[in-house]
């Protein structure tokens, strides 16, 4: 039996590899499982346990870690006698072990033959990221099997903070719902970290606005938290380009759905963008974008210091020229 379970979403793959483990009566304590790392373990090795029998088991797992030959990275370990052992081995599969080849990434290489291969002699089970909207259900189901309660807006808050990733997902209510059984937008701020980007958006606000002061100091704490001034000028760029594409495509007729899936934008942020957005002028922000990206230009080609070229950019929202420490 072989199996390989391929994505992104690491806890539903482990919920995956645990229901395969439960299918097979595999248990950790009867020493009917290992796991071995394809850049640690040689591959004669791993195929010499695949062959062997289970001891006092019907049936053992071989689970196959960080199979880079199968990618498009390179493994310099795994020669073409391993890849012609492996797939000799798939070809005739041992009946009493159930191999998985498991890998937490998203780059198969497709074009190699041994990939093409393990397509025709392997179970594929394929865990796709989840979109915006099961995150959402799923997460409101985990806190809600914990006995608590979310406030609408405080999911959504929580959502936007968090990377599309279950597991992290996961970590973080199990500490919310340990906190507190009814969450709420405050808690959200309170316990959950704001995201660069979140604070970036703000920050593109208030230059939007002509916000000098409050411009400042948000720029003053990302600079304290270590976050690279090229690298604001750039994230600043790219929320005025949001902006942007928000109003282009609102002007054109699309509904928040359409725009949400033309641009990957969840229902939440796109819902402030659009708020925020809709009294700025798009020639104002095509002009702003404009003058960071001559500005990234000028940093990288050594004309200006970049710390120094973010704050004159700030400071010009109040007319001055100049920004004493």
């Amino acid at each position: 039996m072989n199996y390989v379970i391929y994505g992104e979403e690491k806890l539903l793959m482990e919920q995956k590899l645990t229901a395969l483990k439960k299918k097979y009566h595999i248990h950790e304590e009867e020493m009917n499982m290992m796991t071995y790392w394809c850049n640690e373990t040689p591959m004669s090795a791993i195929i010499e346990d695949a062959l062997t029998p289970p001891f006092l088991t019907e049936y053992k797992m071989i689970v196959v870690k960080n199979p880079l030959f199968l990618t498009t990275q390179k493994q310099k370990d795994v020669s073409e006698e391993d890849i012609k052992m492996f797939l000799k081995y798939l070809s005739q599969e041992n009946p009493t072990t159930v191999f998985v080849i498991y890998h937490d990434q998203k780059n198969f290489d497709e074009r190699k033959k041994v990939v093409k291969t393990i397509r025709k002699s392997t179970q594929f089970i394929d865990v796709e990221k989840m979109d915006y909207h099961q995150l959402y259900k799923v997460t409101a189901q985990a806190i809600k099997s914990r006995h608590c309660e979310i406030e609408e807006d405080a999911l959504e808050l929580f959502l936007s903070r968090m990377p599309s990733d279950l597991l992290e997902i996961s970590q973080e209510v199990n500490k919310l719902c340990l906190y507190t059984n009814h969450i709420t937008k405050e808690v959200i701020d309170v316990m959950v970290v704001k995201q660069v980007e979140e604070n970036v958006f703000e920050l593109t606000k208030a230059i939007l606005n002509k916000e000098l002061a409050k411009s400042i100091q948000i720029y003053k704490d990302l600079i304290m938290n270590n976050e690279e001034p090229i690298k604001l000028i750039v994230l600043i760029a790219n929320s005025m380009r949001l902006l942007y594409q928000v109003k282009l495509l609102d002007r054109k007729g699309y509904n928040d759905r359409e725009i949400g899936q033309i641009l990957s934008l969840n229902p939440y942020r796109l819902k402030y963008v659009r708020q925020d957005g809709k009294d700025y002028d798009i020639q104002e922000l095509l002009k702003k974008i404009d003058e960071l990206s001559e500005l990234d230009v000028q940093i990288k080609t050594g004309k200006i210091d970049r710390y120094r070229g973010l704050e004159l950019f700030l400071m010009r929202l109040g007319g001055n020229s100049e920004w004493n420490h």
